[in-house]
């Protein structure tokens, strides 16, 4: 067995490593970001840059920011990296919202052209359309959608994603609202400056929607016509095999034999959860959402409650068969509010709401289980066991805490609550209808 030493760096080497021997092996060191301080995360990822990088700090110090807003895209991109529409660099795509907070956001542009090619199948074939294709079909659509959209998937700043929306916004009633601009008319019509979002110049706009209208009518028209071949049996696609050569090249590849050997020794330990979970870390200690946590409170709306009619005649549409079960009498054991109280119109007018269930680990007290679990998975740590899962019923609005939780702080990347941490997270002081989750 080789000798290894440590040194400053916390770096492992292998000084009697032999090219020529019958094995060889290397160490493999991953940082945990969730550990790491500020000038460590530095150090292990000079390449990004996050809410721990000192460019950002200087600019939250240049603009005099009081918070942050920093999103996955920004972290997960190098720190080198340019609009590909604008031309802007992320220091000058740093600006000020109204409240004051630091604006660092990239978006994934796409054409919304393939956002219609479900929902037309929908309505020409119903909901259950699915059952009624033939074997395949999901092959094709992914083709007729590779096909139909006039660009691929687009990193670009949060400015020319939102001055897509504010053209069509501003001609909804002559642009069609499936229609995308692609990454070049974007660059035809906004006018960017540094820490601003964009002029748009809305003339050029609509001249480059009147070029391209001809086009995207054909596309529409090609998804109709390939989806009516396609549900005729005309386009079937086998679903055996692999697209082109890629997995039988990808054999015995660098990443396959690093990925292999690694879960080979990493079998029955932690190892294996940490490299999942390595994106999620790195994230959770890169980003920020401090508007979330700085929002100011809004004044409570008129609650409206359903009438006897339209309390009888709804039904949960996520899940009518617990609701059905759920008594009229039944209370959420959160926020103590009954079937009726749970029901709220949605902005669109819609009367929502319904029944979730929760799930909550019943702990292990059992020193002898204990005892043998520690046997069979040595090198698992336990700070606590459980022993089984009880299930509570609560309305749609308590199950939600956790997700509302996650979204303003990814530090809870996946938060697990119990009904009391729930109950704990309630703002009270408020009748039962107008409980603030």
């Amino acid at each position: 067995m080789s000798e290894y030493y440590e040194t400053e760096d916390d770096f492992f080497l292998e000084p009697n490593f032999d090219p020529n021997s019958e094995l060889w092996s290397t160490f493999l060191t991953f940082p945990r970001p969730s550990l790491l301080t500020d000038e460590k995360m530095e150090m292990y990822f000079p390449r990004h840059d996050g809410r721990w990088s000192s460019e950002t700090k200087k600019a939250i110090k240049f603009h005099n920011a009081d918070g942050l807003d920093l999103n996955d895209n920004w972290a997960m991109v190098r720190k080198d990296w340019t609009c590909p529409v604008c031309s802007r660099s992320k220091q000058q795509i740093f600006r000020l919202s109204k409240k004051n907070i630091l604006l660092g956001k990239l978006e994934l542009h796409h054409d919304h052209i393939t956002d219609h090619i479900t929902p037309y199948v929908e309505s020409r074939f119903g909901p259950d359309w699915r059952n009624g294709f033939p074997i395949g079909f999901e092959k094709v659509l992914d083709s007729i959608e590779r096909l139909t959209r006039r660009f691929d998937f687009c990193l670009i700043c949060s400015e020319c994603n939102a001055a897509d929306g504010k053209v069509k916004r501003k001609f909804r009633n002559k642009i069609d609202h499936r229609f995308s601009f692609t990454p070049s008319e974007i660059a035809g019509f906004v006018i960017p400056q540094a820490h601003k979002d964009h002029d748009v110049d809305y003339e050029k706009a609509f001249e480059l929607w009147h070029a391209a209208s001809e086009g995207f009518s054909t596309r529409l028209q090609l998804i109709e016509n390939l989806v009516t071949d396609l549900s005729d049996g005309h386009l079937l696609q086998e679903r055996f095999g692999y697209g082109g050569d890629q997995t039988i090249w990808n054999f015995k590849r660098p990443s396959e034999l690093l990925a292999q050997e690694f879960f080979r020794d990493a079998a029955g330990t932690e190892k294996t959860y940490l490299l999942s979970n390595f994106s999620s870390e790195f994230l959770a200690r890169s980003t920020s959402r401090d508007s979330a946590t700085l929002r100011v409170e809004n004044k409570q709306p008129n609650i409206e409650a359903p009438t006897d009619e339209e309390f009888g005649n709804y039904v949960d549409p996520v899940s009518s068969k617990r609701w059905h079960q759920a008594p009229n009498d039944w209370q959420c054991p959160c926020c103590n509010r009954s079937k009726r109280d749970i029901i709220r119109k949605s902005r669109k007018g819609k009367w929502a709401g319904g029944i979730r269930d929760i799930y909550e680990n019943i702990e292990e007290k059992d020193d002898k289980t204990i005892e043998n679990r520690l046997l069979l998975f040595p090198n698992y740590r336990n700070e606590r066991w459980v022993s089984g899962v009880r299930v509570t019923s609560v309305c749609s609005d308590c199950s939600q805490v956790g997700t509302h939780i996650a979204q303003s702080d990814r530090n809870f990347a996946n938060p697990y609550l119990t009904i009391q941490d729930i109950q704990d997270c309630l703002k009270k002081g408020l009748p039962s209808q107008e409980t603030r989750h």
